[in-house]
């Protein structure tokens, strides 16, 4: 049982002595990709910024991301001493919902009970199976270009180094229905897939 907290839903005055406050959000919000790929996570403060009638309004300072939670989002606030003993007083939201940052954009969805973590929809990506001469030929390697990409073909055997370890990421368009398409070459030696990395700007 939660008891050390406030029901913000029926506690929006109280609530309003906390502008101010930086707050972790429990859950934490999940960051996504332009894919829909789950980020790493990272458990940010929160700052709130108002609290009115219509919700409260918070922000985080270091993506510059905010949302406004219903009073119904929040289940309660609990204090966090360790973290207010310097500078701005902090604390934990228990949410009734997850927060899902996209982008510029925050999507909240409910969840099952306060606190509790819910896992994004898994992005559809189904695979073309094409030739070397797929992405010239079609057009896809023109349109990366002009978007600041070079593309090359890997092998599948070594796609987790270049995507993790040296900037490269899969290429994936999007397509009709809503999801992404990927490209694989099906060689005698290996399999290759496509992938893409942002050309550096001269002088950076």
């Amino acid at each position: 049982m939660w008891t050390a907290g406030y029901h913000c839903a029926m506690n929006l005055d109280r609530l309003k002595k906390s502008v101010g406050h930086r707050v972790n959000l429990r859950p934490a919000a999940c960051g996504l990709d332009e894919y829909g790929r789950e980020l790493a996570p990272a458990d940010d403060f929160w700052t709130i910024e108002d609290v009115t009638d219509a919700g409260v309004r918070i922000t985080n300072p270091r993506t510059g991301h905010f949302t406004i939670l219903g009073k119904d989002h929040i289940h309660h606030f609990m204090s966090n001493p360790m973290f207010s003993k310097d500078g701005a007083p902090h604390g934990f939201f228990v949410l009734n919902v997850q927060l899902f940052v996209q982008g510029t954009s925050v999507r909240v969805v409910p969840n099952s009970r306060p606190g509790e973590r819910v896992a994004p929809d898994p992005p559809r990506i189904r695979e073309a199976v094409v030739d070397f001469q797929y992405p010239a030929d079609s057009g896809l390697q023109a349109k990366l270009n002009s978007l600041g990409y070079k593309i090359s073909w890997c092998l599948e055997s070594r796609i987790a180094r270049l995507t993790q370890l040296e900037g490269w990421e899969l290429v994936l368009e999007a397509d009709e229905s809503g999801g992404y398409t990927s490209y694989r070459v099906k060689d005698r030696s290996a399999d290759q897939l496509l992938v893409k990395r942002a050309v550096t700007p001269k002088g950076a």
